[in-house]
């Protein structure tokens, strides 16, 4: 009896299932780029009801990047892997 060849293949990649953001800001001159909660960390002083001691107490990312947006007046631009807050007039 002759055996049934099964050939492997490969499933192509999709889309990701979360978009990864990024913050891009001007560092003394220097354009820089980070995660919001690592910008957050470095400005805790803007979040006052987080200690930033646990995941539980260090701001989401919807709350950083809406905190960008109003208060700091951050644009925002994505496509379907990514999303990026910036400052258009300070950068």
């Amino acid at each position: 009896m002759a055996k049934k060849q099964i050939l492997a293949v490969k499933k192509p990649k999709g889309k990701r299932v979360y978009k990864k953001h990024f913050i891009i800001f001007n560092n003394g001159g220097v354009i820089s780029a980070t995660t919001p909660k690592d910008w957050a960390r470095a400005h805790q002083e803007l979040f006052k009801k987080f200690d930033f001691t646990d995941g539980d107490n260090t701001p989401t990312v919807d709350t950083i990047e809406k905190y960008l947006v109003e208060k700091k007046g951050y644009s925002k631009i994505e496509n379907e892997e990514i999303i990026i807050h910036y400052p258009f007039k300070n950068l």
